[in-house]
């Protein structure tokens, strides 16, 4: 498994508290089967203003205490940034991109996206970068409309679910949105966005979730075979899921609709 949205690193958000939390997180995640992990603390501005000088140095001094406990697990750098008007200058300044790829984790706020969200993301894009929302089926508009992300897609943003929807952590309308995304391909990424907050490692039960209900395919998809292109800096099919699978495997997603209840 690789994890590509964690807020392990120390003292750095609302996350990790301390650099023994975060040892004992990665002690939890490598027997789990983590191979890789993307460090993504928050940079909201004027809030969390993290930067590389910042987070590079945390990031080297976490992978030596690992090693040297003899924890095998791999810490890339990355973010995870709340877009706004500034964000792609700030991307480009600070080397907010992923393990030095053109991909690059942003959300949002939840309750509603900014009037000029669409514009800002097509900023991105121009520029270079390939954009992955963090936990698309936790935001509002997305929930009352599951098909914006959808449309997100043919503008050329990944999708990252969280495990913890799956999981019903935030609650019955996240989870039945989660759910709906990875039925019609509108997933490519399930992370953990582990803020060690608990004893628990979640992402693998709910990869298995994925696996029982759905198939090996997708469970390997979302969390092996694209976060593993990411790291890589290869191309990520955007859409991989034809209408005839979808017509395919619809008694099967009803089921799972029933599961988890509407």
């Amino acid at each position: 498994m690789i994890d590509i949205h964690t807020h392990i690193l120390p003292e750095i958000d609302d996350g990790s508290r301390n650099i023994e939390e975060s040892l004992l997180q990665l002690e939890l995640m490598s027997r789990a089967g983590v191979t890789d992990i993307v460090c993504t603390p928050h940079y909201i501005s004027n809030y969390y203003n993290n930067n590389r000088d910042i987070i590079e140095p945390k990031l080297a001094k976490l992978q030596a205490e690992a090693d040297a406990q003899n924890i095998n697990i791999k810490l890339h750098k990355g973010i995870e940034i709340l877009l706004d008007s500034k964000s792609v200058e700030k991307i480009k300044q600070e080397e907010f991109n992923i393990n030095g790829s053109k991909y690059v984790l942003v959300e949002s706020e939840m309750r509603a996206f900014p009037a000029d969200f669409k514009e800002i993301l097509y900023n991105l894009v121009k520029s270079g970068y390939k954009p992955i929302l963090a936990h698309p089926e936790r935001y509002f508009d997305i929930i009352r409309n599951p098909s914006l992300a959808e449309d997100f897609m043919h503008r050329n943003v990944y999708m990252q679910i969280n495990a913890g929807s799956l999981l019903n952590h935030y609650g019955k309308e996240s989870r039945k949105v989660a759910w709906k995304l990875i039925e019609n391909g509108w997933a490519h990424f399930i992370a953990s966005d582990n803020h060690c907050r608990f004893d628990e490692y979640i992402l693998p039960t709910a990869i298995e979730q994925i696996r029982n209900e759905i198939d090996d395919y997708t469970a390997n998809l979302l969390s092996k075979g694209n976060p593993s292109k990411m790291l890589n800096n290869e191309q990520i099919n955007m859409f991989y899921v034809s209408e005839f699978s979808k017509e395919k495997n619809k008694s099967l997603f009803k089921k799972i609709r029933e599961f988890i209840g509407k």
